[in-house]
């Protein structure tokens, strides 16, 4: 009896220990912003806020807001699947959601495209809007 209780207990906390990797979910850093990248200039981007519905996808010139970033030289770029790509890769991420995290100097670190899970994980959790006081980001 206290075999399986021993069993279970170790099986819960390895169940939560992994929840996030059980679901397909990867752990992005807490500073990270969740955008669609909308055009590309390089070293620019012009990103916008993840559409939470066909309506404000529709409006989306009136309701997202949008900004321009400089990527840096050392960007990361990573596909779904976690794969490191050079720059060139920013091109098969254009209306792609992604998230981006910056560095010291206000450009992009790191791109992570985003899969089906993760956009619909950013969605329920409200993720997909900016916050007003961001610093960073221009129109």
């Amino acid at each position: 009896m206290r075999k399986n209780l021993y069993i279970l207990i170790l099986y819960l906390f390895w169940i939560n220990a992994h929840a996030d990797s059980v679901v397909g979910l990867r752990k992005f850093p807490p500073n990270v912003i969740y955008a669609t990248i909308q055009s590309i200039n390089l070293p620019q981007l012009k990103i916008q806020e993840l559409p939470s519905n066909w309506g404000s996808s529709l409006l989306g010139l009136i309701l997202l807001s949008s900004a321009i970033v400089e990527i840096s030289p050392a960007t990361v770029m990573r596909d779904t699947a976690n794969n490191n790509h050079v720059q060139g890769y920013v091109e098969q991420m254009l209306n792609q959601p992604v998230a981006l995290q910056f560095d010291f100097q206000n450009r992009v670190w790191v791109i992570w495209q985003l899969s089906n899970l993760e956009i619909q994980w950013v969605l329920k959790n409200n993720l997909n809007t900016w916050p007003k006081n961001l610093q960073l980001l221009s129109n």
